[in-house]
């Protein structure tokens, strides 16, 4: 995304999804031109302030939504510009800087730079970076990797620092790749008309490098790891060992301007073992303290018996300079610096810090800033506080020798009871259809804390603490606190559609089920497996997920939970379905079905028969989907609009699968005028794809393209792959029938890579029936017979109609 582009191309999108218009709707209600609408969201043009006006208008914007409308989204410019703050007084690695200056002039577009903790990387890297930022007009991108963490739970894996950096260059969520392949793909092809200057700092290995390396040589990447990276391909490779004594000490001179002899700094770069980190905290010392001078430093440093017995250790040097900031603190700041050491994820805000010491939030603040002050703690966004790897070490260190090990549990034991309080109030928004439980987690962990007023504040404190609450499950199972690590990785695993690593996900709840089964709760293992077999689904890995879900619902019969069990039955249902099982999940719903009537539970019988619906239709059992529409109808509660609006836009379904799609469409435009006016995001996608396929099947192509498109970007933007499958499928479809074939076939490829990698025979069959229809009207027979071929083999599988039908439209 280019300095040259508008604001507000990347603000009227949202707001016009949602309002639930189209592009075209907000056009004819803005008395605009549709393609206007077009160019300001995809930044070809820059809205007059008549036409803003308009839009504001039409969208019935109030004064908050104007201001957003025309300010760029907090935490996406246009053009990134993540670089730290690079050392004012940079000096002493002349001949590092030279050699890479070197490298990067004759041609080298990957420089990795490797050393030991502590010796600079980070700061060369950083310094020459600033350097380098015009060269890279396209933004400059810092990701910590974490190879060198010391906290307690997993690093980031390459999907999730793909989506950082997806995120970073402009791509929206609802446009981030579900499988790691595509994300791969998507990153290099964003990154290669930019020039971009990406640093990859704290690399694990040369894999990992090689994972985030753009596919085209305009951009420059500089990496620093403990590790040597010689190994990735190309690379220039620079080793930075500690600096020699007159660098050390040039150092040292820059950090404190005319406060020290040359030999004054020789004693001090000496008593730190010549590392920079060191140094700079020493310097750092020396600077806020205008009476010492360089001898009383020293002496501080020479008279600490356990800062020589550390200098000894494999972090020589470190602890020394942070040891002689450590004592200069009062007891309140060293009990704050200790106990951060105990936080097992990479960063804490104000509140967390106050749990662990058991002060106010006010007072959290003072103390972390006047860390932040003496280098002791990092603050790199506003009201987040992190320590360097080393210093944590160190922190830890100091909590173990200085701190009973009572108090340091009681201390851990309340983040964790704060994580808990947080956690579940996030997911009890994020997920409301997992009420049950979350509501019992909301009640059983209540601090008497705030929670969250909507479910967009709930995700925006889930991002921010992600990393910490898997570091905390981990900790918290591993110190053998079973019972709250169970429940912070239940309350974490609610969170699956709005976050696409599904493998950590999973890890979780393998963490979880181990925890259920240690404490020989069959209760937790029946829950926990139900929701390993929901984290598969949403994976794509269906049949894995049916064995989860029948040994769960297996054990909820065993303890009588009938309700709990029928669901777990209707997500195997489920899992059936989209694996194009269609008669396997019928027999699947009508047992879920059974349980429900037994537990004479309303609201379960009304989801799994609303569910019964598609493979019904699939497999053309038209008069029984009917019956089960009328019944379940019979049992909708009159306020529950969203069930009554589902069984209307069925019925519109089962009108166009009878042969009247014009009845059908006015039944389903009427769906989604309800459908907007009660403000249902969830119900919007289903209702489009079946307005779309109404108009495909009265050769409005053109018409049906844009609903469709819209269908395909809601659930995107939702979470709902199957949706998104399906959605690809009937614009192609659409697009087809107004000749735009390559178009047509695009979203023909695309869908079948998904149906292939979710394991969807239905929705495979269908992408491959249409690329048969696409390939036959561009005239090329080979690819029509190889794509029918495939697509009937797949129908005959399901069992649906479609599998006789199709032998008509096969070539002779």
């Amino acid at each position: 995304m280019s300095e040259g582009r508008s604001d507000v191309q990347v603000n009227l999108r949202p707001l016009r999804l949602r309002a639930m218009l189209t592009q075209e709707e907000l056009a004819f209600k803005a008395g605009v031109g549709t393609r206007t609408i077009r160019d300001i969201e995809s930044g070809r043009a820059r809205p007059q302030p008549k036409t803003l006006r308009l839009l504001i208008e039409a969208l019935g914007l109030d004064e908050a939504d104007r201001t957003l409308l025309s300010s760029p989204p907090e935490g996406t410019p246009p053009v990134p510009r993540e670089l730290p703050r690079a050392l004012a007084g940079f000096v002493g690695r002349e001949r590092h800087v030279d050699a890479l200056f070197t490298a990067i002039n004759d041609g080298a577009t990957v420089v990795t730079v490797h050393g030991m903790a502590g010796v600079g990387k980070t700061s060369l890297v950083v310094w020459a970076a600033h350097a380098l930022a015009p060269r890279f007009p396209d933004g400059q991108l810092f990701v910590d990797l974490h190879g060198a963490t010391h906290s307690g739970g997993p690093r980031p894996g390459l999907q999730s620092v793909l989506t950082r950096l997806l995120r970073r260059l402009g791509v929206g969520d609802r446009d981030l790749p579900a499988e790691v392949d595509e994300m791969t793909a998507r990153y290099r092809s964003v990154i290669a008309s930019r020039r971009v200057l990406l640093v990859l700092d704290n690399a694990t290995d040369a894999e990992q490098v090689e994972a985030l390396l753009p596919g085209t040589p305009e951009s420059l990447v500089v990496a620093t790891s403990r590790r040597d990276l010689s190994q990735v391909a190309g690379a220039y490779r620079l080793l930075l060992d500690p600096p020699a004594m007159p660098e050390a000490v040039a150092m040292l001179g820059a950090a404190v301007t005319d406060r020290i002899t040359v030999e004054e700094a020789a004693a001090i770069a000496e008593r730190c073992g010549r590392l920079p980190l060191a140094m700079s905290l020493a310097a750092a010392r020396l600077r806020s303290r205008p009476n010492w001078q360089a001898e009383d430093l020293l002496a501080r440093l020479a008279d600490d018996d356990r800062l020589l017995s550390e200098l000894d250790m494999r972090h020589s040097g470190v602890a020394a300079a942070l040891s002689a900031s450590y004592l200069e603190l009062d007891a309140e700041h060293r009990r704050m610096f200790r106990r951060l050491g105990l936080v097992p994820g990479d960063d804490v805000d104000a509140r967390a810090a106050a749990a662990l010491c058991e002060v106010t939030e006010e007072q959290a603040v003072w103390m972390l800033e006047n860390l932040v002050d003496v280098h002791l703690v990092e603050s790199r966004s506003p009201g987040r506080y992190r320590m360097h790897d080393l210093v944590r070490v160190y922190a830890m260190q100091l909590a173990g020798m200085e701190e009973p090990e009572a108090e340091r549990d009681e201390a851990f034991v309340r983040l964790v009871n704060l994580y808990l309080h947080f956690a579940y109030r996030a997911a009890n928004q994020v997920s409301p259809t997992e009420a049950r439980i979350l509501a019992a987690g909301v009640t059983a962990h209540d601090l008497g804390l705030p929670g969250f007023a909507d479910k967009e504040s709930a995700i925006s404190w889930f991002r921010a603490e992600r990393t910490n609450l898997v570091a905390a499950v981990s900790a918290a199972e591993r110190s053998g606190r079973l019972e709250p690590a169970w429940h912070l990785a239940t309350a974490f695993t609610a969170f699956r559609l709005i976050d696409r690593d599904h493998e950590e996900y999973l890890t979780i709840n393998r963490i979880a089920l181990d925890i259920a089964r240690r404490l020989h709760d069959e209760s937790k293992e029946a829950h926990t497996l139900a929701d390993r077999g929901r984290h598969l689904l949403v994976a794509g890995r269906c049949q894995e997920a049916v064995s989860y879900l029948e040994r769960a619902a297996t054990l909820f019969r065993e303890l009588d939970d009938i309700t709990a069990a029928a669901f777990a039955l209707r997500n195997i249902g489920i899992a059936h379905r989209q694996s194009g099982r269609f008669a396997e999940a019928l027999d699947v719903y009508r047992s879920a079905l059974a349980l429900a009537e037994a537990a004479s539970d309303t609201t379960a019988m009304v989801v799994v028969g609303a569910n019964m619906v598609v493979p019904l239709l699939r497999l053309g059992r038209l008069s029984d989907a009917e019956h089960c529409l009328s019944e379940t109808e019979q049992l909708v509660d009159v306020s529950d609009q969203y069930n009554r609006l589902r069984i209307e836009n069925f019925r519109g379904t089962v009108l166009r699968e009878r042969g009247d799609p014009a009845a059908a469409l006015l039944l389903h435009i009427a769906c989604l005028e309800r459908c907007r006016r009660m403000g249902f995001r969830g119900g919007l996608s289903p209702i489009l794809i079946e307005l779309g396929t109404d108009l495909v099947c009265l050769d409005r192509g053109a018409e049906a393209a844009v609903y469709l498109s819209q269908a395909v970007e809601d659930a995107e933007d939702l979470g709902y792959p199957s949706l998104v499958r399906t959605a690809l499928i009937d614009l192609g479809r659409a697009l087809a029938l107004s000749s735009r074939f390559e178009e047509a076939v695009g979203h023909f490829e695309r869908a079948a890579g998904l149906a292939e990698s979710h394991e969807d025979a239905y929705e495979l069959a269908r992408a491959n029936h249409g690329l048969a229809d696409a390939h036959r009207s561009r005239g090329d027979a080979d690819a029509e017979r190889q794509h029918l071929h495939r697509a009937a083999r797949a129908y005959a599988d399901c069992g649906v109609p479609e599998a006789a039908m199709i032998h008509r439209d096969r070539p002779a």
